[in-house]
C-alpha cells in the first residue's frame, strides 16, 4: 500500500510539471522522465514556431539560423520587406539558414515566415537583425576603373544584373537566358557554358553567378578549369554562406575586366595549370577577396607538393588581392612573367598568410603595393622581389616569417646561400612593419649593399635613385608617390593580426577548422598530412538548397564565428623584433593589441551598447548600462558593445551590489570592441566622479573612462580587479582608492585588497588649479593590502601616484606599487600644467603620517619634479629595483630620489639614478637643474648622484643627508640598452604593452653590462597567455612576487608567472553521451555516434561517442599542469595528444600535461566516450566519481572535495533560496524552451552527476528529494 502511495504521488508530481512547463512552453521540446516505480512517463515536443539560433552580418550581407518549424514545407524570407530569392535559403541537419547577400552597409530587418499547408502563417514568423558592413574597395583594382563586377560599389546588385545559381547538382543544367554578343537572347545551360556566353559579349549586362554549397568537377571545363575568357561585362562569382567550394577545379581569368571572385574556397585542385585560381593574361581591373585558398593536387615538380599556385598573377594589371586566407599553400602568389613591364599596378592588402611556405608574393617587373597582410609561420620567406620590380611593403605584421622580405642576390638571400633566385634584383621599400621571431632582416640603412629592404622614414619618402639593386643595378621606381597611387588608409601594424584573422577568407572564416601547431608548422614547409587528408575527404553537410525542406528534430549545432586570434610573443628585445621605422632606432616594442578572451555566452551574460534599452539577451537586443549593472548576478558578465556611452551624472555602484568570492560581476568591452565611457555631460564638482566602485567583487575590463567632473573612478570597495582600464582627461585623479562613505572612519573599514592590474591613467588635470589630478591615488582612507601591477601614469597634471595620509584621518593601509611607470607628470599632453603641482613620479606617502608602503620594480623618468619621493612619509618601508632618469624637467631642483624623510629602517635596494639632458624630450618645462639623491635608511647596491655618480655595490645606512659612499663611477647611455624615447602624443597604452596586457619598454632606461643588477627590468619578464575563466573573464598572470601577508580575515594573496589571480572553474569532466560537443572548457569538432556500442566507467554505461576521424579535434588550455584521462571502447585505441601518439590500456588513456593549450586528434580510427582533465593535486573520477576541480581565489591551490563546493543550496535552480518544485519545473521549462526560461544557477541545478549538464535527470532528483527518496542533494 505504501509504495503504490509513493507510485501515485511522484505521478502526480509528474503530471503537474509537465502541465506546467507545457503551458509555459506551448509545447513540450526534447523528451523528460520521470519515476513510476521505474516506468518513465515521457513527453515530445517540437518547435512551434521561428526560433532564431544565430544572426550576423557581414561584409555586404548578413544571415540568420533558426531550428525547423513543425509542419512547415517551406520559409519565406525578407529582408527589410523585400523577399529574397528562395535559393538562398538551405536545411542542414538541425536547422535552416539564409543568407541575404547585396546589401549596404548599416543595419537590416530579416524576417523569417514559415509556409504551412502551401500558406504563409505569419502567427509563426520571427524577425531579427544584423548590421552589414562595407566591403573595403582599396587598391589598384580601382583605380582608373572598377572590380566590382555586377555590384555597384555601395554593395548593392547593379540594376539589370543577371542572378544565377549554381549548385552541385544544377552545375551542368541550369539554364539562363541572356544575349549572345549580338544581342539575340539565347538559352544556355551550365555553368562553364553560360560563362563562355560572356565572351566578347557587350550585349548581356552585369551578371552575378552565386554558388552554393560544395561544386566538384563540372562535366564542361577548359583544361580541368572553369575558364573565364574576355569578359567585360561586369562578372562576380561569389559563394553564398560560408561553405562554397570549388572541389578538384581551378578558376582561370584571362583578357577579361571588371570581374570580381569572393567567398569561395578552393581545395584540391587537380586542372592541367594547377592554379587554385589564376589571372593568365591580358587582365585588368581583377579583384580577389575573402576565399579560402587549401591545398592542391600534387604537381610534378619538387616545389609543387602542395599544389601550383594558389592566386598567381600574370601580364595583367590594376588588381587587388585582398582579405583572403591561404592555409599552408606552398607557393601564394606569383606575381609577373619575365616578360612584363613595371606598368602593371597590384595591390595586396589584408591577407591571411598563414603558415604558408612561400610567395607572399613572388614579383617579377611590377609595381606592387602590398599593405597590412599578416604573415604567421611562413617557413621559406615573405615577399621577394626580382627583375627591377619595385614593391612597397607597409604596415604588415610578421610573425615568425623566416625572412620577411629578399631581394634576389643579395642581402639575406646571400647570406642563406642563394635560397630564393638566379634573377637580378628589384627593389622594396619598407614602413611601419611590425615583425618578430625572423631569421634575417637587412635593411639599406644598415647594408647599402646587402640589403633586402630600403626603410622609410616616412611613407610619403622617396626612394633615392642611388638605392640600386646588387644585381641588375635597377632603383625603385617610387610609384606610391606618384600620380597613380590611390587613396587608402593603413590600419596600424600593431591591429593587424585581429583584423586580418577576424575578416580575411569566407564568411565566419568558413565552415573548414583547422589549428595549426606553431610549434611544428612556423618551419615545416613537408605537407601536413592530416591537413590534407582532411580536404580530401571533406564533404557538405547542406541537406536542401531553396526546396524540399523537411522538418528536422536533430540538436542544432554550436555556432561558432570567426574570431579574431591575439598574437602573444615573448617580450620582445632589439634583436627579435622590429618596429619598421627609422626614427625607432632602438627596435621599441610592436604595440599588440589586447584581446579578452573568446566571448562567454549564456544566461548570465548581459548586452549593452550606448543606445540599448533592450533584454541585453542578445546583440541585437542591448540594454542600457545601468539597468544592468543593477541586473548582473554574482558570476555575470556584463558586455559593452562597441561605441561611446556618453553620461551626465556618476554611475554609483553600491555596496550591495557585490559579487561574490570565486564568482565576481564582470563589466567588460566586448572582445575587439572600442569602449570609452564619456562623462562629459558633468559639471566640474568633486561628487561628479565617473563611476563610484562602492560595491566588492566586481571586475572592470578593456574600456577607457574619460571627461569625468572628478575621478574617473572612486574605487570604494574591497576585493576588486580592474584591468586593462584607461583613465583619461578626467577632472581629478584618474582612480582614486578612498572611501565614499565618510562615516567609516578605521581602516579595517577603507577599502581593501583591490588589483589594480595593467592599467594606464594619463591627462588627467583638474582645470581650476591643475594641483589635484593624479594619475593613480590610494590615499587619506584607503584600507590594506591595495596592489598596482603593471600600471602607467603619465602627463597628469600632479602626481603619477599618490599615497598622501593626513593626520585627520590617520594611517592608510600599506599599498604596493610593482611593474610600474610614471612619466612627464606635471603636465598634460596638450600643454595644461607646469605650475604649482607637485609633479612627481611616485609620490609614496606625505602629510607626517607614516605608512610603510611597498615600491619595487619600476621606472620614472621626465616627470615635472622628483621620480620617487617619500614626501614626508616617516614609515616609508620598501624600495627596490628602481629606476630614475632625467626628472627634475621643470627646473625647481629636485632629484631622481629625494626618500630621506622617513625611518632608519627603509629598506632601499638596487636603485639607479642617470641624467642625459641632452635627451630630455621636447616639453614646455624650463628643462633639468641637475640636484642631488637623498636617501635615509639601508641603502644597498646602489647608483645615485651627488655632485657626482656614485656606486655602493654593499650597504650602509643613510641618515637622510646626501650620502658620498661608494666608488666615483661615470655611468653612460651604453650602460642602458636604450635611452631613446617615444615623444609626447604616442598611445603608450597600446606601444608599451605586450600581447597579455604587461609592460614592456623595449629595454627603455633597462640596464645593462655593469650596472644590469639595478633597476627596473620589463625585458626579462615573460608575458604570460591570458587565461578564461568559466565565465571568458579574462585572467592575466602577473611576474612572481613574495606572498603578501594579510589580516587574519584575508587569505594570503599570490601571484606568479603561472598561477591565476582568479579561480578557474571550468568543466573539466566530459561526458559523450550527456552533453554530445558541448562544452564550456573543450573545444569539440567531430561526429558523434551511438552505433558503436558502449563502454562502461565509474559505474556509468555510455553510449554515445565522439568518433575519432581524420577531421576530429579536441583543444582546451589546461589552466595549470595536470592529467588528461581518455576513456574509449576499444581496449588498445589510440590518439594523438599534442601530435604525440598515445596507447590506451584496458580502453584507457592517461597524460600527464603541462599549463596551457593542448590538442587532441586521431591516431587510428576508434571511438572516445568520455574525457576529463584534472589539475595538478587533484583527484580524477576514477579514483572519486564525485570529484569536482577547484580554485581558490587568494593562494591559487587545486583543492579537491568529495562534492562540488557550491555557495548556494544544492537544487536552488531558480535561486529563491529554497529547493520546492519550481526548481524541477523551472529546469524542465529551460530545456523546452531556453530563450524564455533561464535557470538562474546552472551549478545549483546540476545535482545528478555534477558536471554532466543541466538536464531532466535533474528536475528528477529534485522530486526524489521533495518525495524523501533521497536525504540530500546533488544525489549520490
Amino acid at each position: 500500500m505504501k509504495n503504490t502511495m509513493m507510485k501515485k504521488r511522484i505521478a502526480s508530481l509528474a503530471a503537474a510539471a509537465v502541465m506546467t512547463a507545457s503551458c509555459a512552453a506551448g509545447t513540450l521540446s526534447g523528451t523528460f522522465s520521470f519515476l513510476t516505480g521505474g516506468a518513465p512517463i515521457t513527453a515530445f515536443a517540437a518547435e512551434s514556431a521561428v526560433k532564431f539560433i544565430s544572426t550576423v552580418g557581414y561584409g555586404e550581407g548578413m544571415y540568420a539560423m533558426w531550428s525547423s518549424v513543425s509542419g512547415a514545407s517551406g520559409y519565406n524570407v525578407y529582408v527589410d520587406g523585400t523577399q529574397i530569392d528562395s535559393m538562398l535559403i538551405r536545411q542542414y541537419s538541425g536547422y535552416m539558414r539564409a543568407d541575404a547577400v547585396g546589401l549596404k552597409a548599416g543595419s537590416h530587418t530579416l524576417k523569417v515566415v514559415p509556409v504551412v499547408g502551401g500558406k504563409e502563417d505569419a502567427s509563426k514568423a520571427a524577425e531579427t537583425k544584423a548590421t552589414a558592413y562595407a566591403h573595403d574597395r582599396s587598391g589598384f583594382g580601382f583605380v582608373n576603373g572598377d572590380s566590382s563586377g555586377a555590384y555597384n560599389k555601395d554593395g548593392t546588385l547593379k540594376t539589370g544584373a543577371t542572378v544565377v545559381y549554381v549548385t552541385n547538382d544544377n552545375k551542368d543544367k541550369v539554364s539562363v537566358s541572356l544575349p549572345d554578343k549580338n544581342g539575340t537572347a539565347t538559352t544556355v545551360t551550365g555553368v562553364q557554358n553560360i560563362i563562355t556566353n560572356l565572351k566578347s559579349n557587350s550585349k548581356a549586362g552585369p551578371v552575378c553567378i552565386r554558388v552554393i554549397g560544395n561544386i566538384t568537377d563540372p562535366s564542361v571545363l577548359t583544361k580541368g578549369d572553369l575558364m573565364v575568357d574576355t569578359v567585360t561585362c561586369g562578372l562576380t562569382i561569389e559563394g553564398i554562406g560560408n561553405d562554397t567550394v570549388f572541389n578538384g577545379f581551378g578558376l582561370v581569368l584571362k583578357n577579361s575586366s571588371n570581374v570580381e571572385v569572393r567567398n569561395i574556397g578552393f581545395m584540391n585542385c587537380n586542372s592541367s595549370e594547377g592554379d587554385d585560381c589564376g589571372l593568365q593574361q591580358g587582365n585588368n581591373h581583377i579583384w580577389v577577396h575573402n576565399c579560402d585558398f587549401f591545398y592542391g593536387d600534387a604537381g610534378s615538380d619538387a616545389d609543387q607538393a602542395k599544389g601550383d599556385g594558389a592566386l598567381d598573377t600574370k601580364t595583367s594589371t590594376y588588381v587587388t588581392h585582398s582579405y583572403n586566407h591561404f592555409w599552408d599553400n606552398g607557393k601564394c602568389n606569383l606575381q609577373g612573367m619575365k616578360s612584363e613591364s613595371t606598368e602593371n599596378y597590384i595591390t595586396y592588402h589584408h591577407n591571411w598568410y598563414d603558415h604558408s611556405d612561400s610567395r607572399h608574393p613572388r614579383i617579377r617587373t611590377c609595381s606592387v603595393h602590398c599593405y597590412n597582410n599578416y604573415f604567421d609561420g611562413n617557413a621559406k620567406y615573405g615577399v621577394g622581389v626580382t627583375m627591377g620590380s619595385s614593391c612597397f611593403v607597409e604596415n604588415n605584421y610578421f610573425r615568425n616569417c623566416k625572412y620577411p622580405m629578399l631581394s634576389s642576390m643579395q642581402g639575406s638571400d646571400v647570406g642563406a646561400g642563394g635560397i630564393f633566385s638566379g634573377e637580378a634584383g628589384g627593389i622594396i621599400k619598407s614602413y611601419g612593419n611590425v615583425m618578430s621571431g625572423q631569421k634575417d632582416y637587412v635593411t639599406y640603412q644598415k647594408d647599402n649593399t646587402e640589403f633586402d629592404a630600403y626603410e622609410a622614414s616616412s611613407k610619403t619618402e622617396k626612394v633615392p635613385a642611388s638605392v640600386k639593386t646588387k644585381s641588375g643595378g635597377t632603383s625603385y621606381n617610387n610609384f606610391d608617390t606618384s600620380s597613380v597611387m590611390y587613396s587608402y588608409t593603413a590600419d596600424k601594424a600593431e591591429d593587424v593580426p585581429t583584423i586580418v584573422t577576424a575578416k580575411a577568407g569566407r564568411v565566419d572564416g568558413g565552415d573548414f577548422k583547422w589549428k595549426f601547431d606553431n610549434a611544428v608548422d612556423d618551419e615545416s614547409y613537408a605537407v601536413n598530412t592530416a591537413l590534407k587528408s582532411a580536404l580530401t575527404s571533406y564533404k557538405s553537410s547542406i541537406t536542401a538548397i531553396g526546396s524540399g525542406f523537411k522538418e528536422d528534430n536533430a540538436a542544432a549545432p554550436s555556432v561558432t564565428t570567426n574570431s579574431p586570434v591575439v598574437v602573444t610573443t615573448a617580450a620582445p628585445t632589439s634583436n627579435t623584433t622590429v618596429q619598421t621605422t627609422v626614427q625607432n632606432t632602438t627596435q621599441a616594442p610592436a604595440a599588440t593589441t589586447q584581446t579578452p578572451a573568446a566571448p562567454v555566452t549564456g544566461s548570465n551574460v548581459i548586452y549593452c551598447s550606448p543606445t540599448g534599452s533592450g533584454s541585453g539577451k542578445t546583440m541585437n537586443d542591448p540594454a542600457d548600462v545601468r539597468s544592468a549593472i543593477k541586473s548582473v548576478p554574482a558570476g555575470g558578465v556584463i558586455y559593452l558593445l562597441e561605441g561611446t556611452y556618453k553620461f551626465s551624472e556618476p554611475i554609483i555602484i553600491e555596496e550591495a551590489n557585490s559579487g561574490k568570492s570565486g564568482s565576481p560581476k564582470t563589466i567588460s568591452a566586448y572582445p575587439g570592441a572600442k569602449v570609452v565611457f564619456d562623462f562629459s555631460g558633468e559639471s566640474v564638482s568633486n561628487t561628479n566622479r565617473g563611476f563610484v566602485l562602492d560595491g566588492s567583487y566586481w571586475h572592470f575590463y578593456g574600456f577607457e573612462v574619460t571627461k569625468a567632473g572628478d575621478n574617473g573612478m572612486l574605487l570604494s570597495g574591497d576585493n576588486n580587479k580592474i584591468e586593462m582600464m584607461v583613465f583619461n582627461n578626467n577632472q581629478d585623479t584618474g582612480l582614486q582608492i578612498s572611501r565614499y562613505n565618510t562615516n567609516y572612519a578605521k581602516v579595517s573599514e577603507w577599502p581593501s585588497y583591490n588589483t589594480i592590474l595593467n592599467c594606464t591613467s594619463k591627462n588627467n588635470c583638474d582645470d581650476a588649479t591643475m594641483e589635484n589630478a593624479d594619475g593613480f591615488a590610494a590615499k587619506l582612507t584607503c584600507g590594506e593590502g591595495n596592489v598596482f601591477d603593471g600600471c602607467m601614469a603619465y602627463n597628469n597634471s600632479d602626481d603619477g601616484w599618490d599615497l598622501y595620509a593626513k593626520t585627520e584621518t590617520g594611517p592608510t593601509g600599506v599599498v604596493t606599487i610593482k611593474n610600474s611607470i610614471a612619466f612627464r607628470n606635471g603636465f598634460t599632453e596638450d600643454g595644461r600644467g607646469y605650475g604649482n603641482c607637485d609633479g612627481n613620479g611616485f609620490k609614496m606617502g606625505g602629510g607626517g603620517v607614516g605608512t610603510r608602503h611597498v615600491v619595487e620594480n619600476c621606472l620614472a623618468f621626465e616627470n615635472l619634479n622628483c621620480g620617487f619621493t617619500d614626501n614626508n612619509n616617516p614609515e616609508f618601508g620598501v624600495l627596490k629595483n628602481t629606476t630614475a632618469y632625467n626628472n627634475g624637467v621643470g627646473g625647481g631642483g629636485k632629484a631622481n630620489y629625494f626618500v630621506y624623510r622617513c625611518s632608519a629602517s627603509a629598506d632601499i635596494q638596487n636603485t639607479v639614478t642617470y641624467y642625459n639632458t641632452s635627451k630630455v624630450s621636447s616639453t614646455k618645462a624650463a628643462g633639468i637643474k641637475l640636484a642631488n639623491d637623498k636617501f635615509k635608511g639601508a641603502v644597498k647596491n646602489c647608483l645615485y648622484y651627488n655632485s657626482k655618480y656614485y656606486y655602493s655595490a654593499g650597504s650602509f645606512n643613510a641618515d637622510g643627508s646626501q650620502p658620498k659612499v661608494g666608488d666615483v663611477v661615470t655611468p653612460s647611455d651604453s650602460d642602458f640598452i636604450t635611452l631613446s624615447v617615444p615623444a609626447m602624443g604616442t598611445d603608450f597604452h597600446t606601444k608599451w604593452r605586450n600581447s597579455d596586457g604587461t609592460l614592456n619598454t623595449g629595454g627603455f632606461a633597462e640596464t645593462t653590462g655593469t650596472y644590469k643588477s639595478l633597476g627596473y627590468h620589463f625585458t626579462s619578464l615573460t608575458p604570460s597567455t591570458p587565461v578564461t575563466t568559466q565565465q571568458g573573464q579574462p585572467v592575466v598572470t602577473t611576474a612572481s612576487q613574495p606572498t603578501q601577508t594579510t589580516s587574519s580575515q584575508q587569505p594570503a594573496q599570490t601571484t606568479s608567472s603561472v598561477q591565476q589571480q582568479t579561480p578557474v572553474a571550468g568543466n573539466y569532466v566530459h561526458d559523450f553521451t550527456a552533453n554530445g560537443t558541448s562544452s564550456s572548457f573543450y573545444t569539440i569538432a567531430g561526429n558523434l555516434s551511438t552505433a558503436k556500442g558502449t563502454a562502461t566507467y565509474n559505474g556509468k554505461t555510455l553510449t554515445q561517442c565522439l568518433k575519432m576521424e581524420t577531421a576530429t579535434s579536441i583543444s582546451f588550455t589546461a589552466p595549470s599542469a595536470g592529467k588528461l584521462t581518455l576513456v574509449f571502447a576499444e581496449a588498445a585505441a589510440t590518439a594523438k595528444v599534442d601530435g604525440n601518439k598515445v596507447t590506451a590500456t584496458n580502453g584507457i588513456i592517461t597524460v600527464d600535461l603541462a599549463q596551457g593549450a593542448h590538442t587532441i586528434t586521431k591516431a587510428d580510427a576508434c571511438n572516445l566516450f568520455y574525457m576529463e582533465y584534472a589539475a595538478s593535486g587533484a583527484t580524477t573520477t576514477q579514483s572519486s566519481p564525485n570529484t569536482s576541480i577547484t580554485s581558490s581565489e587568494a593562494a591559487t591551490t587545486t583543492t579537491t572535495s568529495s562534492l562540488p563546493v557550491v555557495d548556494g543550496l544544492a537544487g536552488d535552480a531558480n535561486g529563491n533560496g529554497t529547493v520546492d518544485m519550481s526548481d524541477a519545473v523551472l529546469i524542465m521549462q529551460s530545456l523546452a524552451n531556453p530563450s524564455k526560461f533561464k535557470v538562474v544557477r546552472n551549478d545549483l541545478a546540476d545535482v545528478f552527476e555534477p558536471g554532466s549538464g543541466v538536464t531532466s535527470m535533474d528536475a528528477l532528483s529534485i522530486q526524489k528529494l521533495l518525495l524523501g527518496l533521497i536525504t540530500e542533494l546533488p544525489e549520490k
